[in-house]
């Protein structure tokens, strides 16, 4: 079954959708969103223009790359994107929302705040991704459009003049974490790529790799990090540097240090904010109880956020969304959760307590979130 991905090589979500593509050996042909069919029969389908969108054999559409992966996982079970570890996959499913809450700043940052530096190229990228065979000044102008849309979603991203080095810091970090940890591994959790792997694609392949600015700061401080973004974008799953590592993933449910230095990092920078989101999420909801399901919360924004609040990162106070689209994702770990054994639970919330994370499933939401024609809406009360 071949099918067909639109998206764009500038574009975070498509980095973890076509490296999943690839790993998982699903055949594929890559079509930018300008291509005709998009236009007149996916977005049309979908009701919804943003990348990736994955267009099925039957014609069937699926837009949102965590939706595409989901979709996939139930057509192609073998090999599992989850580690079969009890505290390793709780990690993996963990790192999906918080990798975004630790890299996807610096990925806004270095893209939107180093122009003379990036746009040069990354303007031009937007606008071939329209027009791929257009002039200079033609995708220019394309690419300026999309820039502008895209530049919008920075007041999200709390980016205050005295945050962006708290941001650039972060980066480094995560730079140096990752650096050491692919010196003797493959991947995050042994010889084989996980859901994690592929959240970290988004912004290490999808920005931070190939925008000038950042890709530079890799390339000079983590040759390893570009190289292993290289890696995930070919369909095989041993490297070069790897040829003769197991394809498996860590045996006994075994943790790397540098999985675990990860985690810690990521619950600096991002492990307020789901907490925070589902805390306000369900004081909000309360007025939506007699809604009936599948309400969508917003006809016009698909991935709405419900209101702003402050968290404090290394000493500087940063703006916060409280964005549903995320707690959405974060809900389908808070299911995997409820779905095991009470020693399972146990175990796992024990495990996350040594790192004082354990309220990242200890959360329960007053109302279920789903999505309808590819926006959040209401789901059954909880």
């Amino acid at each position: 079954m071949t099918v067909y991905l639109y998206g764009s090589y500038a574009s975070y979500v498509t980095a973890k959708t076509r490296s999943y593509l690839l790993k998982k050996g699903v055949p594929f042909v890559e079509r930018v969103p300008g291509h005709p069919r998009f236009r007149e029969h996916v977005r049309a389908n979908t009701l919804n223009h943003r990348i990736p969108q994955l267009e099925l054999s039957d014609g069937s559409a699926i837009q949102d790359s965590v939706a595409i992966m989901d979709t996939l996982e139930e057509i192609y079970p073998e090999p599992s994107v989850y580690p079969p570890g009890l505290k390793q996959q709780t990690l993996a499913r963990l790192f999906e929302v918080l990798v975004d809450g630790l890299l996807g700043r610096p990925a806004w940052h270095y893209r939107w705040n180093y122009m003379e530096e990036n746009y040069g190229f990354v303007g031009r990228e937007f606008g071939r991704s329209f027009k791929p065979q257009g002039t200079n000044e033609e995708i220019d102008h394309f690419g300026e459009i999309i820039a502008q849309r895209m530049e919008s979603k920075r007041s999200g991203m709390g980016a205050s003049e005295e945050a962006l080095p708290v941001f650039e810091s972060f980066y480094l970090d995560a730079l140096e974490v990752l650096e050491n940890h692919f010196v003797t591994t493959p991947y995050l959790f042994g010889g084989m790529p996980s859901v994690a792997d592929f959240a970290l694609m988004g912004p290490l392949f999808g920005h931070l790799a190939r925008d000038p600015e950042p890709a530079r700061i890799m390339k000079q401080l983590a040759p390893r990090v570009f190289r292993w973004t290289e890696a995930m974008n070919t369909p095989h799953i041993q490297s070069p540097e790897f040829a003769d590592f197991e394809m498996a993933f860590d045996s006994g449910d075994q943790i790397s240090e540098g999985a675990l230095n990860l985690f810690r990092l990521c619950l600096e920078a991002a492990g307020q904010l789901i907490p925070r989101t589902a805390e306000i999420y369900n004081e909000w909801v309360m007025d939506k109880l007699n809604e009936p399901d599948n309400t969508m919360i917003s006809k016009e924004v698909d991935e709405p956020s419900i209101g702003r609040f402050e968290t404090v990162l290394r000493g500087v106070t940063i703006q916060n969304s409280a964005s549903l689209y995320s707690l959405w994702v974060h809900q389908r770990t808070l299911e995997w959760f409820g779905s095991n054994e009470d020693d399972e639970r146990e175990t796992i919330s024990e495990f996350l307590s040594e790192f004082g994370a354990e309220k990242m499933l200890a959360m329960k939401l007053k109302r279920a979130l789903t999505r309808v024609n590819n926006h959040i809406a209401l789901g059954p009360i909880n």
